[in-house]
Order: C-alpha cells, then structure tokens, then sequence
C-alpha cells in the first residue's frame, strides 16, 4: 500500500500495489494532481487482501484529496462519500485516460479535471478553500 503527499504533507492519494514504479508511472500520465506529489510512503503488507483492507480502512479514516472509491454503499445500494456534481460525469471505470487515443486525451483530462474541482470544492468549507486556493496560488 502506498500514501502520496505534497510538499505540506497533505495526504493525496492512498492505493494498493504490487509494482510501485509503474503505478507511479501510469499516475503521472494520467493523473493532473500527480505534479502536487513531493514524498511517497509505501507499507508492504503479506497478502494483497491484507493491503486492500488497509487501503479501504486508510481512504475512509484519512481522506485522501484525490481518492474516488473506498467508501462502499449503504443498505439502500447508493453510494457513500462524495457525490458527483449533477451532469459532470467521472471518468470511466476501467478506461483510464492514458489508454485513450491520444486525440481524444485532453478531452478526458479535462472533464476528469473539472469533476475532480468541482467535487473537491463541494467538500471544503469557504476557509479550507481559500487556503487551498493560497497553496496553489490562485487567492490571495
């Protein structure tokens, strides 16, 4: 299991896997927050269940800015945690955006992107967002 962090230590992203490298590699090619990532801690655990139990336990206690998936459902099957904004459409699941046609890329980073804004800033309050808006240099 993985936990990527910025430069003030904000926790970005916790997963799971066996090749750490090339996660990271796919990431930075698919990923527009990967630039925000300044320290990686890895936890090797025995089984690959093990991690995944830890990953779920690490998204829902911590967190993480950037996670998506983790939360599960409730007794009615709909989803908990964060809720998409009404007609802004997540990325697919199981079409990453680095195997798309290239042509078609910017396309997928953005819309990706701007869901991605949009859920955040849906989930901070007025002063969270604004010390967010000063670390990325865009309020002052």
């Amino acid at each position: 299991m993985y936990r990527l962090y910025d430069a003030e230590g904000t926790l970005l992203y916790v997963g799971v896997t066996w090749a750490p490298k090339q996660r990271w590699k796919d990431h930075r090619k698919e990923m527009l927050w990967w630039p925000e990532v300044t320290d990686k801690h890895l936890t090797w655990y025995g089984t690959r269940p093990e991690a995944e139990e830890a990953e779920l336990s690490a998204i829902q206690a911590e967190n993480p800015l950037y996670n998506k998936s983790g939360f599960g459902f409730d007794a009615e099957g709909e989803p908990l945690g964060p809720v998409l904004p009404s007609g802004v459409p997540p990325q697919p699941w199981g079409a990453r955006i680095a195997y798309q046609l290239p042509a078609v890329r910017p396309a997928y980073r953005l819309e990706w992107f701007t869901w991605r804004a949009q859920l955040r800033d849906a989930y901070l309050t007025p002063e969270e967002r604004a010390a967010l808006g000063r670390r990325q240099g865009r309020y002052d």
